[in-house]
């Protein structure tokens, strides 16, 4: 995600090859680099934010900070797709480690296995014991150096990895573990209540808002400038965003109005479609209508790959950005503003599409199908029966 923040005197050096100056968040910024210090005796910390406000910026830059230091970083991301999915987020998770897991003890190995698909019992898994083993696994892979746990999007996470994930969290006292877990402000989580500690992250101040404007390129002034700051509301995202809206030469910089700010800036976003050629506008929606920015499953869904010139205009329109070899939307904002600037008959045969590349996908093809589907359908109603019952074994 395309969140940015930092300091209002001078851009702040989150790290090693960050990418992005964080504008206006010193204290969270410090509170952040406490928490992951070995020494220091809060393990856990909730990040919360409304979206854009730099909860992922923030995120990828103390994973960055973390790693060079020598710490093992495990980070996992909510999905709508396999929010269903029992165990989905556990096994994003622990994919990476799946090797040392093998040398837990047999009943918590085989608890761990059976919740990640690898075992043979159809019974379903003891919580309690596969939570021990995720606790028992990370503990001991911060014997050599410590580890960094990131949960980020966690609402979007299974019941089940939830429950796992709360539950080592409320164990990790005296454990060379620390795990951030990042929300958005008033999204439910289950098990991460009252006692977890809590960093907000609210607008920026105005210092802060005009330090950030004056990093961009042709950075408004004047009164498009104070159009920018009263619609942005200090909103790290939006300010970016408006500010590139404002300097294009082709259109008019965006109109006043009471509007929400999440919807404004969908509508600002889905400005940016006009005139696409429409290759890369049908790539953008399927991608869109993946829920995923992991280009691991979206090429085998059909996408062009990501070094595919259908991408480049996209690219140039600020809508997407390269991750190694892959390919994301800058922000969920845009991914939302692509998804419902479409006509429902366009999103519709997206999701049939990508239902039919995704037939060695039996759950996500019946998420896409269930998607599609414009009236109650007794085959998709089967697909979904079907894919509960997979969940629960």
């Amino acid at each position: 995600m395309d969140e940015r923040a930092g300091k209002a005197g001078a851009a702040a050096d989150p790290g090693p090859d960050t990418g992005e100056p964080i504008v206006g968040r010193d204290a969270e910024w410090a509170r952040l680099l406490r928490a992951v210090d070995p020494a220091s005796p809060q393990r856990v910390l909730l990040l919360l934010g409304e979206a854009g406000t730099g909860k992922s910026t923030l995120l990828d830059s103390v994973a960055r900070r973390a790693a060079a230091s020598g710490a093992r970083v495990l980070r996992a991301t909510g999905s709508e797709s396999e929010s269903d999915l029992a165990f989905s987020a556990l096994h994003q998770l622990l994919r990476p480690v799946r090797a040392e897991a093998k040398r837990l003890p047999e009943g918590q190995r085989a608890a761990l296995g059976g919740a990640l698909g690898a075992g043979r019992d159809a019974a379903p898994p003891d919580l309690m014991l596969v939570g021990v083993a995720v606790l028992n696994l990370l503990s001991e892979l911060g014997g050599p150096s410590p580890v960094l746990v990131l949960l980020d999007d966690a609402p979007l996470f299974d019941r089940a990895s939830l429950t796992v994930l709360s539950f080592v969290a409320r164990r990790l006292a005296g454990e060379p573990v620390t795990m951030l877990v990042g929300a958005r402000t008033g999204e439910h989580l289950p098990g991460f209540d009252g006692h977890t500690p809590v960093l907000d992250l609210g607008p920026l101040d105005d210092a802060s808002a005009h330090r950030l404007l004056d990093l961009q390129p042709r950075s408004p002034a004047g009164r498009t400038r104070a159009r920018v700051l009263d619609q942005a509301v200090g909103n790290p995202l939006a300010l970016v965003e408006l500010a590139r809206s404002a300097r294009d030469p082709d259109r008019e910089p965006p109109p006043a109005g009471p509007l929400p700010l999440t919807d404004h800036l969908e509508r600002v976003f889905a400005a940016r479609l006009d005139g696409l050629p429409s290759p890369t506008a049908r790539a953008l929606l399927l991608l869109a209508a993946m829920d995923t920015g992991d280009s691991a499953l979206a090429l085998p869904a059909g996408l062009p790959g990501a070094g595919d010139d259908a991408w480049l205009p996209a690219e140039a329109a600020g809508l997407i950005r390269r991750t190694g070899s892959g390919l994301r939307f800058r922000h969920p904002l845009m991914r939302s503003a692509v998804y419902h600037a479409a006509s429902s008959e366009a999103r519709r045969a997206a999701h049939l599409a990508l239902a039919d590349l995704l037939r060695t996908e039996p759950d996500r093809r019946a998420w896409h199908r269930a998607a599609a589907a414009p009236h109650a359908d007794a085959d998709v109603s089967a697909d979904l029966v079907r894919t509960a019952g997979r969940a629960s074994r």
